[in-house]
């Protein structure tokens, strides 16, 4: 009998724990934005943690990346750039905003993501 309680309160216990821990990109806004001031070009946000960079039906880059409060970190991807560079990001529902933590500067090597990531403002796709 004992065991039983046991086995209920660890499950109880551990659902409880997975509830509160929720992922390390909630609250990032997923889904396909559009480069203001582009027709195609954009970036879709996934909810696994990667990213495309695309234009119409074709994909440049795929990256994987972290989100912690409102700084999104690059930690991976297929275009050759160094990995761990950090973006601060506003959402306000519609526009989705990149600005880099640091000097850009230090990026400009990567072209892509800096062209992509230096304070610019992206639309989201209803």
């Amino acid at each position: 009998m004992k065991s039983r309680f046991y086995v209920f309160g660890v499950l109880v216990l551990a659902l409880a724990l997975s509830a509160c821990g929720g992922s390390a990109n909630s609250g990032f806004p997923t889904g396909k934005f559009i480069k203001e001031g582009t027709q195609e070009y954009g970036l879709h946000f996934k909810e696994d943690g990667t990213f495309d960079v695309f234009n119409g039906n074709t994909v440049f880059v795929t990256a994987t990346y972290d989100v912690n409060g409102s700084v999104l970190t690059e930690t991976g991807n297929n275009g050759g750039c160094e990995p761990n560079v950090s973006f601060n990001y506003t959402f306000d529902g519609s526009k989705l905003t990149f600005t880099y933590v640091g000097n850009p500067e230090d990026d400009k090597e990567c072209g892509g993501r800096y062209a992509d990531f230096n304070n610019v403002t992206y639309v989201l796709q209803k």
